[in-house]
Order: C-alpha cells, then structure tokens, then sequence
C-alpha cells in the first residue's frame, strides 16, 4: 500500500464523518474539518492501527474529528470581533485601545525574541519548535527522537529564564499599563 492510498478507506465514509461534525454544532465548516482530520490522518495515524479489514477504525476517526473540531473552537474564540455599526467615537475608541495593545504586545514579543538569539542553539532551536508548531513536547520528542524529559528540562528552564526576565513587563501589559513596558532591550 502506497504512502497515502489508505486514506482511500477513510474517505469511503465521508458523507458520515461530516454528518458527526454537524452533530457537535458546526454546520458551516463541516467539510473543512473533515479534511483536515484526513491530513491529521495522514500526518500522525499509522494505517496498520487505524485500518482493520479495509475500514477506518470509527472510533479512532470520531476522536480525531472531535480534536479538530476543538482545536478549531480554540482558534475561533481567540479571533476579536470589533462591530462596526456601533457608534463611531465607541469603535475609535476601542480602536486606538487595540493599536496600543498591539503595540505593547508586540514590543514584548521583539524583547523576547531579542533575548532568544543570545541563547545557544540548541535552547533556541528547541524553544522555537516548540513556540512556532502545534507539537506537544511528547510530539516534539517523536518527531526529533530527543528525550521527552530533555525537552522538557530545556523548555522549563528557557521559560524561567524570560518569566524572570519580562515577567514585570508581562504584568504591566495584563494591568493595561502600556507605557511602563520597556521599548529596548536592556543590558544586565
């Protein structure tokens, strides 16, 4: 069997695998989603595990499409809306409070990035895998063939390293305190 021709199996039941997205309450991006557990599929799931006489396993795919429906409702909740129908001195308002909020966010994330270059390369690369995928440690640790408890010493000690750091500048952006956030890095 070819690297992909078993997820010929999975698709045989498409039409039921969107019927289960709808049924949790998502209608519009049903089809979307179902995609996107098929290249879950194909990235992660082994097919001697997941095919047994040529059928996907349904309780494999319905805990897949239920996990990409949930990393989906993540992402969406994170998304800000701002009406635009509302009064117009309310939405500058909110406007200019978005600006500097993203401003003050992004300031930290150069400061953090800055403080990142000066690590060795090993801590850098790992904290940025880390940082820039949706690889849990334990998916890190498989893909990379590193110890589950090196990444996890390493991360935990990069992660202390900036909570001290910017840990001040961190509370001033929660308390919506914007101009106390450092602009430059400092020299310690």
């Amino acid at each position: 069997m070819g690297s992909s021709d078993w997820l010929k199996y999975a698709y045989k039941d498409h039409k039921k695998w969107i019927k289960i997205i709808e049924s949790f309450g998502e209608y519009d991006y049903a089809e979307d989603l179902v995609m996107e557990a098929y290249i879950v599929l194909y990235k992660y799931a082994k097919p001697e595990k997941v095919i047994k006489n040529e059928r996907i396993a349904e309780g494999y795919m319905f805990f897949t499409l239920r996990s990409v429906l949930y990393q989906y409702f993540n992402k969406k909740k994170k998304i800000i809306k701002v009406y635009i129908d509302d009064e117009e001195n309310n939405l500058q308002l909110e406007v200019e409070d978005f600006i500097l909020e993203q401003e003050a966010y992004n300031n930290i994330c150069l400061l953090i990035d800055e403080e990142i270059e000066t690590w060795h390369w090993y801590n850098k690369k790992l904290f940025k895998l880390y940082r820039d995928s949706d690889l849990s440690i334990r998916g890190i640790a498989r893909e990379t063939g590193i110890s589950f408890v090196s990444i996890f010493h390493t991360l935990k000690n990069a992660k202390n390293k900036l909570r001290e750091k910017y840990n001040e500048d961190y509370i001033d952006y929660k308390n919506q305190d914007y101009e106390r956030i450092r602009t430059e890095r400092q020299e310690d």
